[in-house]
């Protein structure tokens, strides 16, 4: 319980809507790993929800800036991944032992499913944190993000064959959940532009990844006129931690990490739960997410593509569908009776142990 209790608070702060205001911070991440000792902030503060949450960088710790589009057609397997990361191969043994412990990793599919990535090292980093949002240049790799205050962002990448991501937010503080995205790239002389569902979060620990987890599914997607996000995770101990988000006409309707508010369960071929390294994917899942008086939405995911499954047997990222219904209080459906809900998601499992 010791060990996966920062990683239980680090999902609980996720979801937790600040009401202060921040000021300007700008941190300075040098590239090399540091000998020193870290200290990780896993409660509010002043230097807002994006900052860096790691001080300094050693070779146990890790904090990283996600941010990924996935097309909105149900029949584009479109999307776009980009992660600027602080870490090093120990902390995150997902990468090959590297100088720098900045980075940043973009992959994605065509809509035919072709999938594309790289990484690219930086020479350090600057990030600065602004009342819960932030910016960040990743310094000589091409790789920077920017926010605005008419709550964009927007990732700008100059480096040859790949253009430019950006998003108007309409989710909450800087953990957005949800948001009207477009996208513009040539990879490899090929145009890859869509419109779709763009989401933001950041994740970060003083502590080992693998040393905290057993398991894990998380995904994002917009089904009717609910934007939802969903993370299961089980610790080594076996012990299972949740969050769950859901809005609907951009309104917050639920946001809590109270293990009875969501439950995610594969469903359809390799379906073994838990699951282990031995796992294929599974075909789905099925998602329940408690929406309080307004009952539970039941949801289920269908894989259409596999966005990235070429790092280790331990990760798989995909794009699919969503169905669902919402299911009033006592088991009778709400106004959404008799119609069954869908829409677009994109979601990630990893499966730690053998």
């Amino acid at each position: 319980m010791e060990m996966a209790a920062p990683l239980y608070w680090l999902i609980s702060s996720l979801w937790t809507l600040l009401a202060i205001a921040s000021q300007f911070h700008t941190y300075h991440i040098p590239s090399a790993v540091s000998n020193h000792s870290s200290t990780a902030q896993f409660t509010s503060a002043a230097s807002g929800l994006d900052a860096p949450k790691i001080h300094p960088v050693n070779s146990s710790a890790f904090d990283w800036w996600y941010f990924d589009v996935v097309a909105s057609d149900p029949n584009s397997l479109a999307s776009v991944v980009a992660i600027f990361y602080t870490t090093t191969a120990n902390a995150f043994p997902f990468f090959p032992p590297s100088d720098s412990v900045t980075f940043v990793q973009i992959t994605g599919t065509f809509e035919n499913g072709t999938t594309f990535g790289t990484i690219v090292n930086a020479d350090g980093a600057t990030v600065r944190s602004d009342d819960n949002a932030s910016s960040g240049d990743w310094h000589n790799s091409g790789f920077s993000w920017t926010h605005t205050r008419d709550s964009a962002y927007t990732i700008v990448i100059d480096a040859p064959d790949i253009g430019r991501i950006c998003g108007p937010s309409i989710g909450w503080a800087n953990a957005v959940p949800d948001a009207v995205a477009t996208v513009q790239l040539t990879v490899g002389g090929a145009d890859l532009a869509f419109e779709g569902l763009g989401y933001h979060d950041k994740n970060w620990s003083d502590q080992i990844f693998t040393a905290n987890l057993k398991s894990w599914y998380w995904g994002h997607g917009r089904l009717g006129t609910y934007s939802i996000v969903w993370f299961d995770f089980l610790a080594l101990d076996g012990a299972e931690y949740v969050s769950a988000y859901a809005s609907e006409h951009g309104k917050i309707i639920a946001a809590s990490c109270v293990p009875t508010s969501i439950q995610v369960r594969p469903t359809g071929a390799n379906s073994t739960y838990p699951p282990v390294r031995s796992t294929g994917n599974p075909s789905g899942y099925h998602i329940t997410l408690d929406l309080s008086e307004a009952g539970k939405l039941e949801m289920d995911v269908s894989v259409t593509g596999i966005a990235m499954d070429n790092v280790l047997s331990e990760y798989t990222r995909a794009v699919g569908n969503i169905t669902g219904t919402v299911v009033a209080v006592g088991g009778h459906n709400n106004r959404h009776a008799e119609a069954v809900l869908e829409g677009k998601a994109l979601f990630e499992q990893f499966k730690m142990t053998d």
